[in-house]
């Protein structure tokens, strides 16, 4: 699985990871601490954009332009706003399917974090038991809803 994770991401197009300080911001503003899987896919890669999906994280861009990949800390304060008190604070929205489906990563568990999907008759199924998992079969088209 590692080295699918890796092949995976390496043809995504990407930001470049994202700092150590930037991650802790994005920690402390969104009052999680990331899965390790998830720190470590922001240190080496920030954000990933591949074919027909895209992985939100932390990143610099520039103020001339609209970023490129989508920003974790945006799109969970987004979700909050929306949602409310109806989703847990410890799930990250960090992709869809493009449609109606959101996949959320769940924080509670800092070494294997499961991917969990909601969307219009899908109320929280676990796509993924690892962020590693999800990456590839996003990647593969192989989620299972």
């Amino acid at each position: 699985m590692k080295d699918q994770y890796q092949n995976v991401l390496r043809s995504a197009d990407t930001p470049g990871g994202a700092s150590v300080e930037s991650i802790i911001i994005a920690e402390q503003h969104l009052g999680i601490v990331f899965p390790t899987s998830y720190r470590k896919f922001l240190l080496e890669y920030g954000a990933a954009i591949g074919a027909g999906y895209e992985i939100a994280g932390v990143f610099t861009s520039s103020d001339d332009e609209p970023p490129t990949w989508r920003d974790v800390i945006a799109a969970t304060n987004q979700t909050r706003r929306v949602a409310g008190s109806n989703l847990a604070q410890t799930l990250l929205p960090i992709s869809g399917d493009g449609a109606s489906l959101t996949y959320y990563l769940d924080t509670k568990d800092k070494e294997q974090s499961p991917v969990i999907a909601f969307g219009p008759g899908v109320d929280g199924e676990t796509v993924a038991e690892s962020f590693e998992e999800f990456v590839v079969k996003l990647s593969n088209g192989k989620l299972n809803v």
